[in-house]
């Protein structure tokens, strides 16, 4: 599947991936700073992923971890720093909660520092859950 937007796509195939790219980005990430290019390429061939092109240059990505009936997890959801603030995250996740196999299921994501991003993508807190974690620091 494909999105358009002025000069940008958002691409839901996975040969859109740019692993050298991705690896960059990651790395320059708080949360994925230590992953290997191997694990990346791992978590890319386990996930539905979601490239933002621009001129078809990757800017952008987002995975999505899902069991298909329940539950869709989006996760390493990142922007180049210079196309940031410009609306195309919030466009980038609409087009990942409105894709037929990620529409109809709970779309979880946690956070560290983002959650006025994600609110106004509709995503609110659940204060009833506690979120939970083993091997953490693996």
């Amino acid at each position: 599947m494909l999105w358009e937007k002025d000069d940008f796509v958002v691409s839901a195939n996975k040969d859109d991936v740019n692993i050298d790219i991705l690896h960059g980005l990651l790395k320059a990430s708080y949360w994925a700073q230590h992953r290997t290019r191997d694990e990346i390429e791992a978590s890319i061939e386990n996930s539905m992923c979601f490239t933002l092109l621009k001129n078809g240059q990757m800017i952008g990505f987002v995975r999505v971890l899902t069991d298909t009936m329940a539950y869709a997890i989006i996760l390493d959801m990142i922007i180049k720093s210079e196309y940031r603030g410009k609306g195309l995250g919030q466009w980038m996740m609409k087009c990942i909660c409105e894709h037929p196999q990620v529409a109809p299921l709970r779309q979880l994501l946690w956070t560290g520092d983002a959650d006025k991003f994600y609110n106004q993508c509709e995503f609110t807190e659940m204060s009833s859950l506690k979120f939970m974690s083993r091997n953490w620091n693996m």
